[in-house]
């Protein structure tokens, strides 16, 4: 059974954003029921309306959301590491309403868990997969929770802010982290690589760039190229 009816006064796409924001906003009051304390929605940047519910009352809003409020389609779901604990994030899009909602649940961040909304929105499959796999958090009840973009013995979570390369690599300094009059020396350079160099002209390109003017091995020698001693011609 419905806990509210769907609201049929939806306004326009040129009614403006905060006329959208504000019939939302009072959609959104009936929430009030599944959590057991007002709905404080918050103005985004991007002007869209933002909703922080506690994760075991998540599924409830969610479907809350869709079978309500229209917001049929889950267009993404990302984690935040926040040091102290983390964060869920979906962003949901009511086609009908042509407007976006973001949903934020914060967990625990040493046993980060919390339900999957896969039997709410299908499109959760892989978006909970992913970030299962970057960041570590698991989707309880998801139907097939493992890894999508790394290998299945990759140790760790890389988008997690205590994440380091396993094994710990050691680079070497880069040159522009020396100082400027070491990095221009020979021992910072490049070696054995080929260079362009100037082409040699030959007596043929002499010839052709300066004609007439006696060349090396040309028979007409003027009288200082004659050697001492010699006899003339």
């Amino acid at each position: 059974m419905d806990l509210v009816p769907r609201s049929t006064n939806i306004p326009s796409a040129t009614t403006g954003y905060r006329d959208q924001n504000a019939a939302l906003a009072r959609d959104l009051a009936p929430i009030a029921q599944i959590i057991g304390k007002p709905v404080q929605p918050q103005t985004m940047k991007g002007d869209f309306l933002g909703l922080e519910v506690d994760a075991e009352h998540l599924v409830a809003v969610c479907r809350f959301l869709r079978d309500q409020l229209g917001f049929e389609l889950l267009s993404c779901v990302s984690g935040v590491d926040m040091l102290d604990h983390m964060e869920v994030v979906y962003h949901v899009r009511s086609i009908v309403r042509g407007q976006l909602l973001q949903v934020k649940v914060r967990i625990d961040r040493e046993k980060p868990v919390v339900d999957s909304v896969v039997s709410v929105w299908p499109t959760a499959n892989w978006l909970e997969r992913e970030t299962y796999d970057m960041y570590g958090i698991h989707f309880a009840g998801h139907p097939d929770l493992r890894r999508m973009l790394l290998d299945d013995d990759f140790e760790g979570y890389p988008l997690r802010k205590d994440f380091h390369q396993v094994p710990l690599t050691v680079k070497p300094r880069a040159t522009t982290q020396v100082d400027p009059n070491m990095a221009v020396s020979g021992q910072f350079q490049q070696q054995r690589l080929e260079r362009v160099v100037q082409k040699k002209l030959g007596q043929g390109m002499q010839e052709r760039l300066h004609p007439g003017t006696p060349t090396f091995g040309h028979s007409a020698h003027g009288p200082e190229d004659t050697p001492q001693g010699a006899p003339e011609k």
